[in-house]
């Protein structure tokens, strides 16, 4: 336990707007959240890791397969697809199909 590194904090204000603010001191008011400032952290943590892992999704399908910018939004496309059952064509078959219908 004596090896545990506390984390290091910084204490910022933020400026939200009125409707937002009233939200969350009702959802801390109904115990729905800890608290406010424990929320908006756990919150931007989240987005912050969520855009980290999409970057680096990114970067992955470009180094690993080549793909451009399109062809990442395609292949995003075409796996939300394939998990909605709305179609069953390869990746390649999708791109192809996309390219053509735009064209």
């Amino acid at each position: 336990m004596a090896d545990e590194k506390t984390p290091d904090y910084e204490r910022i204000s933020i400026t939200v707007p009125r409707e937002l603010a009233e939200q969350l001191r009702g959802m801390k008011d109904a115990n729905v959240i800890e608290s406010v400032s424990a929320f908006v952290a756990r919150t931007l943590a989240g987005q912050i890791d969520r855009d980290r892992r999409h970057r680096e999704s990114d970067e992955r399908l470009r180094r690993e397969f080549g793909l451009g910018d399109e062809e990442i939004a395609l292949a995003r496309q075409w796996a939300d697809d394939t998990t909605g059952r709305r179609t069953r064509l390869s990746l390649d078959q999708y791109i192809a199909t996309r390219r053509s219908s735009a064209a």
